[in-house]
């Protein structure tokens, strides 16, 4: 059950969400969040997805002619993994093709070897191996090039997760990367009690004592493991992220 946070990117797009200022509003944008994995989440017959850990939704409501900017710190996104289904027409969360950044991938070199060509160019009478080309205008000295292909070995560097991580938050996602590390240099976060869940089935940001949206749910991967339900569930899950974040703060936690 050992694992390490990644940053999740994840586009939004709902419909008749509560945003408090006014329901029903189509609402889309971004979430950017850290959470262990995906989780599943079951309670009865019903199933969703769940990210937990901290995180920012930023986007853009739009209600009966009227737009306003949404900006939420979040400790989890839950959403129905069957309106990902390519024939719905709306979709709720797209997470077919998610930006998964892992900062605590190190990067690493390996040694290859390549042919390098190496073109000589001469003159005189020369009897070259591979010759490229020959040239012997009238009253000079004939010119030859040729090849010689040696193999040679070089080393290739990879990006680690930590560069792969800052080339991707600090560009147009820089405005939601510099709202989690400020709540997170603030405290924010030390109780999941005071962040909400983003609940795209339910339509609202809820919080842990929303019993409608938090209640009895098991986390699936956890059965048999851990026998904790619903909201006491997710803020172990949620306290288990962020001490994973404060023992690797320099791979999750810089300045852009």
């Amino acid at each position: 059950m050992q694992s390490t946070p990644m940053y999740w990117l994840i586009e939004v797009e709902t419909y008749d969400f509560d945003i408090g200022v006014f329901k029903g509003a189509d609402l889309d944008g971004k979430v950017l969040m850290l959470s262990n994995q995906l989780w599943s989440i079951i309670r009865g017959d019903t199933v969703y997805s769940m990210l937990i850990g901290p995180g920012v939704f930023k986007g853009r409501a739009k209600a009966k002619g009227r737009a306003i900017d949404v900006t939420e710190i979040i400790g989890g996104l839950m959403f129905d993994p069957s309106k990902l289904r390519l024939d719905e027409p709306l979709p709720e969360v797209d997470i077919v093709h998610p930006e998964v950044i892992d900062p605590l991938e190190t990067g690493r070199t390996e040694e290859i070897v390549t042919i390098i060509r190496k073109v000589i160019v001469e003159h005189g009478n020369i009897l070259p191996g591979q010759i490229i080309m020959k040239q012997h205008p009238e009253a000079s000295v004939p010119m030859t090039a040729h090849a010689i292909d040696l193999a040679k070995k070089i080393h290739v560097s990879h990006v680690s997760g930590v560069q792969r991580a800052k080339f991707v938050l600090a560009g147009t996602n820089g405005p939601m990367y510099r709202l989690l590390v400020t709540h997170y240099q603030k405290r924010g976060f030390l109780s999941p009690d005071k962040v909400k869940v983003m609940s795209v089935p339910f339509k609202r940001f809820a919080r842990l004592n929303d019993n409608e949206v938090m209640d009895d749910w098991m986390i699936v991967e956890k059965a048999g493991v851990e026998m904790q339900l619903g909201a006491e569930a997710y803020r172990t899950e949620f306290e288990e992220v962020m001490k994973s974040i404060e023992r690797h703060e320099d791979k999750f936690i810089f300045e852009l």
